[in-house]
């Protein structure tokens, strides 16, 4: 696996966050590309000690980074991984058997089944209002794309890279999840979703906020009639 694997991880000033996860990740693939976000912290120098290539977007968002990351993988089966280490590395073999032996297109991951920080029994008024802005959109998305997914927005997710290419992705932001989902139900390719836990980050803190919510619901409407 770890010869045909590529793990593509956006990142910004996450350097504490990567000194954690990259070691881990190492063990699944040997060619993992962080794409920075030109962070002013010691993200380079992290990914130099793990033996990991370290690429500068175009100061975009994580959409551009994406694209970047890809195209710059090595392997056609890519996992987009986050940098905050929200994700469970023990699922990436998951993701890599289901394209690999399943010959599935696309595999995204659903906390809804799996669990999330944002449900645990601590939860905050905040996490509970993340969680159901999600159920929302996830709503929208099925109504419109007459779809029964889960849960649209959780970035850990598994595609091949022929795939991912040919959908032609132009979001910049964080609205990148929702256009490969959308456009992989259009294009109609081989997708499956299946349980994952999300953690809580380690250091940091989540740059989503309302107005974002509001936007993916715009993004939604224009996706399914364009």
């Amino acid at each position: 696996m770890r010869n045909k694997l590529s793990i593509v991880i956006p990142a910004k000033n996450e350097s504490k966050n990567l000194n954690l996860i990259l070691p881990i990740l190492n063990k699944y693939s040997n060619n993992i590309i962080v794409v920075d976000g030109h962070s002013n912290d010691n993200t380079k120098i992290i990914c130099k000690k793990n033996n990991v290539r370290f690429i500068l977007d175009n100061n975009l968002g994580k959409g551009d980074a994406q694209r970047i990351g890809v195209d710059f993988a090595k392997n056609d089966i890519i996992v987009f991984f986050d940098a905050d280490g929200s994700h469970d590395e023990n699922d990436i073999k998951i993701l890599y058997d289901k394209i690999f032996e399943d010959n599935k297109d696309l595999v995204i991951c659903s906390r809804k089944k799996g669990g999330s920080y944002d449900l645990s029994s601590n939860i905050s008024f905040i996490g509970f209002i993340r969680s159901s802005g999600c159920d929302f959109l996830t709503l929208i998305f099925n109504k419109l794309f007459n779809t029964r997914f889960s849960d649209i927005l959780y970035s850990l997710k598994g595609i091949k890279k022929s795939k991912f290419i040919k959908l032609k992705t132009s979001q910049n932001s964080f609205g990148i999840e929702i256009e490969i989902l959308a456009k992989a139900v259009k294009k109609k390719l081989n997708i499956e979703e299946i349980p994952s836990r999300e953690k809580s980050r380690v250091y940091g803190k989540s740059n989503l906020n309302t107005l974002v919510g509001i936007y993916f619901i715009f993004q939604i409407l224009f996706l399914r009639i364009r």
